[in-house]
């Protein structure tokens, strides 16, 4: 069961990865590729299992168990005895099924770019993964997490449109 743990949300991360360059790739064309979406999806539903796997397998179903086990990781790497970030977790479960229906609601006007919303959604995400997939793992899976996280700031970055740089939609 622990590889299942940590295999669904590895594969989340990277489907999310992938789709967020499917949907970039989509800014030059019409629309992202018919893959994209599912993708996007696909990892939200793997981080919502990643999620439930965690609260059954590491805490036995205690919210309690899990805020105390992660104030003691956020001590370990940060000094600060917080166990808010178990509450940062289910917002990034909410978040991405969040994104994934706004995608869905927005296919028809990608090429009007991002707004506030956008960006905001991608500064949480990238913290979030910054967190969970660079600072709070050790070893390769650090090395993992760091090209990810390198690969969407890549895909993130301002477009030349016409001679003038604009942001790839949300």
């Amino acid at each position: 069961m622990g590889a299942a743990l940590y295999s669904t949300i590895w594969i989340a991360l990277l489907l999310f990865v992938a789709a967020e360059a499917g949907r970039r790739r989509g800014f030059s064309r019409d629309s992202p590729p018919a893959w994209a979406w599912p993708a996007f999806v696909a990892g939200a539903v793997l981080a919502t299992i990643h999620v439930l796997l965690a609260m059954s397998i590491a805490h036995g179903w205690s919210h309690n168990s899990a805020v105390a086990a992660t104030a003691a990781q956020t001590k370990t790497v940060y000094g600060l005895d917080w166990g808010g970030g178990v509450f940062a977790n289910y917002a990034f479960v909410a978040v991405w099924a969040f994104d994934a229906w706004r995608w869905r609601a927005r296919v028809a006007r990608l090429s009007a770019g991002p707004d506030w919303l956008t960006w905001t959604i991608r500064v949480f995400f990238f913290v979030m993964m910054l967190n969970g997939a660079v600072i709070f793992v050790a070893g390769p899976r650090g090395i993992l997490g760091a090209g990810m996280v390198a690969a969407l700031v890549w895909i993130w970055r301002p477009l030349r449109r016409n001679g003038s740089i604009s942001a790839a939609p949300g």
